[in-house]
């Protein structure tokens, strides 16, 4: 049995003490919601940075990616390294999003589509917010009952999680979150390749892992037939990961002082890649240490926990249970300031106080944080396969992220094509994720069964249909679950918005206003008559931005993509305008190919 020393427990009360005393520091500048929700958009590249690789790394990350290349070799590492494959985006996104100026997504929403796409989006996140949280407290909770030999059970380990995050989270809000960030992005890279060489010492060398290692599990790709994951699920994946992204990542820029600050995020995710591939190399070396371990194989959740608890010395599980505890803290405490802005702002106010002071708006952003992460807390009682859960919550903020993302870069979308697109969308990811082949199928009613049949067919020909996912209750082919989706919603989605109106130009005419005037010109919003920040609305105070903080690009190419011929031609815009995106466009493409090349040499060292 695994029991944790005094000097562990030492180690851990550390690290949660100094997470109070920066909550205390942050707690000070803490006035109103801007402050506790956006740091009043003061914040600089380290903090964002660290909010980018600790607030985007939860607990379940490390353990589902060990799990999955405990169960199916290299190719597990997908599980988070699919987002590896849209880093260019991770460069362009963000300013986009500080350009818009808004307080939550809601806000982009509702100003793009209106105020029923913006209760359909509203919807999703109230499902989305506590599950995510739900499942890093869950991943937290199983490592921290694993290595304490039980001494803390499931529903005692998730006291030890919630209640810390929920008090230096109040105290300090976005800017004791971000802050914090900066020593928990330290701890979750020690969390990432401590095990490594205690594994690799315990099996006495390389070459007995390779031994126990077979060739098949060595490949980044799966082979055909074999299990893991393979081309097509990656492919199709990372489409889906890709609209899910336009809701899930790149919150912390709203919080930006300026646009490379927002920009900056991009070094947090690159970080976080390296990582994931220690995660990865923990459950590949576990496959060679732990084969005929019964309790791992019916579990492979269990992987991480049980290596950290049966590899490392005392003072190191210490360590390493903070670590753990700092992943999921650290973005927890993101999502539960998030939950409760979006609330406060997109609800409360909107619906049932629309008058009151900053104050009462500031109690009432904590109090409903409080009641998110409780749902969280509710939601990990719930959770039972880590990779499962993760397979299916990735792309579930796509089925509203699909419209953003479009809207961004095609100014004919209308609200009436975004709902459509929803509407389309949720009962076919519901089929996707929860229906078994046949049987499921079967039972539709007939013309959807027909439908569904068709699409099956038409995916069975462009990819293997008979890779599946890892996770007991996953029955469908890989390759249907999210074109079973998307396609329809696409499509959907641009057809109906070419056969139908703007709900109200003017709306949409302050949104793509905002996107075309860079950060310290908000004064050309005034005069046109628009809002130039939402955060005013709150705070009732007016947002100034720095001379120091403007703008350095006049363009963005994200926003301006689609239509950048015209643009060209017209002389409206030069290719010099989108510098820094070139810039990162090519140079996060490069970072993949190279990083994707060094992976899969990693992997040969073990055939």
């Amino acid at each position: 049995m695994i029991i944790l020393h005094p000097a562990d427990w030492a180690v851990v009360g550390l690290y949660i003490a100094s997470l109070f005393f920066i909550a205390y520091l942050a707690m000070r500048r803490i006035r109103d919601c801007g402050g506790y929700l956006l740091g009043k958009r003061k914040l600089g590249k380290l903090m964002l940075m660290a909010t980018a690789f600790a607030g985007g790394t939860n607990a379940n990350h490390p353990i589902a990616v060990a799990a999955a290349t405990f169960k199916n070799g290299l190719s597990g590492l997908w599980l988070s390294l699919v987002w590896m494959l849209i880093t260019p985006w991770f460069w362009m996104y963000p300013p986009v999003l500080r350009r818009l100026r808004i307080v939550t997504l809601v806000d982009l929403v509702q100003l793009r589509f209106g105020r029923l796409m913006a209760t359909l989006f509203k919807l999703v996140s109230l499902v989305s917010g506590p599950v995510s949280m739900g499942l890093g407290i869950k991943s937290a909770a199983v490592v921290t009952e694993v290595m304490t030999g039980g001494a803390l059970k499931d529903e005692w380990a998730l006291v030890v999680i919630v209640v810390p995050t929920i008090i230096y989270s109040l105290m300090g809000g976005v800017i004791a979150a971000y802050a914090t960030d900066v020593l928990q992005g330290a701890l979750i890279i020690v969390l990432s390749f401590l095990l490594i060489p205690f594994a690799i010492a315990r099996a006495g060398g390389i070459e007995p892992l390779n031994a126990a290692i077979s060739e098949e599990m060595t490949h980044l790709i799966a082979r055909e037939g074999a299990a893991g994951f393979g081309f097509w699920w990656v492919f199709w994946f990372t489409a889906g990961i890709l609209f899910s992204a336009t809701v899930s990542t790149g919150g912390g820029a709203l919080a930006a002082r300026n646009e490379f600050a927002a920009r900056s995020q991009i070094f947090g995710l690159i970080a976080k890649r390296f990582c994931t591939v220690g995660w990865g190399l923990v459950g590949l070396l576990g496959a060679a240490l732990y084969a005929g371990n019964a309790r791992i194989a019916a579990n492979p959740d269990l992987i991480f926990p049980m290596m950290s608890g049966d590899l490392l010395p005392v003072v190191l599980r210490g360590l390493m249970v903070a670590s753990v505890l700092a992943a999921v803290m650290s973005s927890l405490d993101g999502m539960m300031t998030g939950f409760g802005g979006l609330v406060v702002n997109n609800i409360y106010q909107t619906h049932i106080v629309r008058q009151a002071t900053p104050a009462h708006y500031l109690f009432m952003t904590r109090l409903f944080s409080i009641v998110g992460v409780l749902l969280g807390w509710w939601v990990a009682g719930g959770v039972r396969s880590l990779v499962e859960f993760s397979t299916l919550m990735e792309p579930f903020n796509g089925l509203t992220g699909m419209a953003i993302l479009v809207a961004l870069m095609w100014r004919r979308v209308t609200k009436w094509g975004a709902i459509a697109s929803v509407l389309v969308m949720v009962p076919l990811f519901t089929i996707g994720n929860t229906w078994t082949l046949p049987e499921g199928v079967a039972s539709l009613p007939w013309g959807v069964r027909q439908a569904v049949e068709g699409m099956m067919t038409l995916y069975a020909a462009i990819g293997s249909p008979v890779t599946l996912i890892p996770g007991p209750h996953t029955t469908l082919p890989v390759p249907l679950k999210n074109p079973l989706y998307i396609i329809p919603g696409l499509t959907t989605l641009i057809v109906v918005s070419l056969l139908t109106r703007q709900h109200r130009p003017r709306d949409v005419e302050e949104f793509y206003a905002r996107l075309d005037t860079p950060l310290g010109e908000e004064h050309r919003l005034r005069e046109a008559g628009f809002h130039a920040d939402d955060l005013e609305r709150l705070d009732r105070d007016m947002v100034v931005v720095d001379a120091n903080d403007r703008d350095v690009s006049r363009r963005l190419l994200l926003p301006d993509l689609l239509r950048l011929p015209r643009l060209l031609a017209r002389g409206e815009a030069k290719l010099s305008d989108y510098k820094w995106d070139w810039i990162g466009l090519f140079g996060g493409i490069a970072f993949v190919v190279l990083f994707l090349r060094g992976v899969e040499w990693l992997g040969a060292l073990f055939r």
